[in-house]
């Protein structure tokens, strides 16, 4: 497959598991600093995902490194 299928696939994969997650989590928190977590690491993902597929030759990468950081804010949220 190639790999700029691949990464978008995985970039589609980050919004469309990323958003309920980011329910999930967010919501029985209520609204605090660490319920803002999850969305802000989804938008951020999405954000370096696209940032860093544009500067590198390895499509896939980027998308990786957004899930990365949305997984990493989610896992922060539930730690606090």
């Amino acid at each position: 497959m190639n790999k700029r299928v691949t990464g978008a696939l995985i970039q589609l994969a980050l919004l469309v598991v990323g958003v309920p997650v980011v329910y999930l989590v967010s919501l029985p928190l209520g609204l605090s600093a660490r319920s803002l977590l999850p969305p802000i690491g989804l938008l951020a993902g999405l954000i370096i995902a696209g940032l860093i597929v544009k500067k590198t030759d390895q499509p896939v990468s980027g998308p990786l490194t957004g899930w990365v950081v949305f997984l990493t804010c989610v896992a922060l949220a539930l730690s606090i």
